[in-house]
């Protein structure tokens, strides 16, 4: 009863959205899209399918982990709250939109496209180098003749500053294909990126590239929709992100040859498995509920560290910073696995984050000042303009992250990463663009 609720609530919000600008509020309707995912898909196919733990009972896993079976219901309701609140921030308040349009004039897109592959090469070839002073031989990685692996390599300079400029390749890429690029150009760009994506072992960069892309092609295209053309992309995308989830440690590895592309053998459940961080909130609610002197941490964790985040290592005593996070320390421990496994990167929703935080009156204040500060940005940032809508793009993508894995530090962390191309080219594509009424 509260996932259907929950359903119809977002269902409205993305309507209310509809009728402010099919594509001026592009942040939210992606949001609720993940919400939709993430409350309401995924737990109800867990719940269905009678799994008791955060992780399953397969393989590792047997045996381990609480029994969250009876949070269900408390934690779609918690989601359900979550997500009126989101909507009701969102639909709080209206802004005032600019009326003017703006459009590249059709000579300057070739210019800045060239722009664009200056960027693109500039960024790639710093995070190529960081790899290589950090004693990583990527094209030992890809040809599989290496034993490292690129997790838990430590940087050369202590810190990823320039590792993660692998966002900025992510936006240069969404804005070669947004300049109207050959697709066969975007293609030789997409291919060398996503093998240093592969080796780095985040998907994450590969799934919102490709989202990044569709939702500029649906902008670009001048043609009525083509239920076959979509459906082929749709088709294609969803065997990409099967095939790189099913195969993602073999890419890690640099074991290529062990890598499977029959779509007959990937385990389909890996779709659920990789979005059961609302099954995590569960479990962190039933965590404090069962251990009464545990405290929020008041916003610590997604405030105080993002600060801590972005001040260099060298600044703490011994040059190792404050970590983990309090709230992610609680997080791991919520999962009380057995103490001698290794952290296993479990993380909750953003609304975990926010419970973590305040308790279940993070459930109501949070969502609806991040719905409120999406309709606010979309609205300074109208899709109308050219830079306006880039932003909207590379915030969506952040909101990705974010929704996610439930970490604001990280959120702004990949929020600026991805912001970076814009804002260097914001100036060149203003000059080049004129208004059209």
């Amino acid at each position: 009863m509260y996932a259907l609720t929950s359903l119809a609530v977002l269902v409205v919000g993305f309507n209310k959205a509809r009728h402010l600008g099919s594509s001026q509020m592009i942040p939210f309707r992606i949001s609720v899209t993940l919400l939709i995912i993430y409350c309401v898909l995924t737990p109800v196919y867990f719940y269905s399918t009678g799994r008791k733990t955060i992780v399953g009972d397969q393989g590792l896993f047997m045996f381990t982990g609480k029994d969250i079976s009876g949070y269900y219901e408390k934690g779609m309701l918690f989601h359900l709250i979550a997500n009126v609140f989101f909507v009701f921030g969102f639909a709080w308040k209206r802004y005032s939109n600019s009326i003017e349009k703006f459009e590249i004039a059709p000579m300057q897109y070739a210019v800045l496209r060239r722009k664009v592959i200056w960027l693109y090469g500039f960024f790639f070839s710093i995070v190529l180098i960081d790899l290589m002073f950090s004693g990583i031989n990527p094209l030992a990685l890809l040809t599989g003749v290496s034993d490292e692996e690129i997790f838990g390599n430590e940087n050369s300079t202590r810190s990823f500053y320039f590792r993660n400029c692998a966002d900025c390749v992510v936006s240069t890429l969404i804005m070669y294909a947004f300049l109207r690029g050959k697709t066969w150009k975007l293609a030789l760009l997409i291919i060398p990126a996503f093998v240093l994506f592969a080796i780095m072992g985040f998907r994450y960069r590969m799934i919102i590239t490709l989202l990044g892309i569709i939702l500029v092609s649906i902008v670009n295209s001048s043609s009525a929709f083509n239920i076959r053309k979509w459906l082929v992309i749709g088709t294609s995308v969803m065997y990409f992100i099967f095939f790189i989830t099913y195969n993602r440690w073999n890419f890690i590895a640099g074991q290529f040859s062990e890598l499977t592309y029959d779509p007959s053998e990937f385990n389909y459940e890996l779709f659920f498995d990789q979005t059961h961080q609302s099954l995590n909130d569960y479990n962190l609610i039933r965590y404090y509920e069962e251990n009464r002197e545990l405290k929020h941490d008041y916003g610590l964790t997604m405030f105080g560290y993002i600060f801590i985040k972005a001040v260099p290592k060298f600044v703490f005593k011994n040059g190792e910073k404050p970590y983990p996070p309090p709230a992610l320390a609680i997080v791991n421990d919520s999962l009380e696995f057995p103490p001698s496994w290794p952290k296993t990167g479990e993380t909750t929703m953003h609304y975990g984050g926010f419970y973590g935080a305040f308790g279940w009156f993070g459930a109501m204040i949070m969502p609806f000042l991040l719905g409120l500060f999406i309709h606010y940005f979309s609205s300074k940032n109208p899709s109308v303009n050219p830079v306006g809508f880039l932003n909207q793009i590379v915030i969506s993508l952040a909101l990705f992250m974010f929704i996610s894995r439930g970490y604001l530090p990280q959120f702004l962390d990949n929020f600026v990463y991805l912001s970076l191309p814009v804002w260097l080219l914001s100036k060149s594509i203003k000059k080049a663009c004129h208004t059209i009424y």
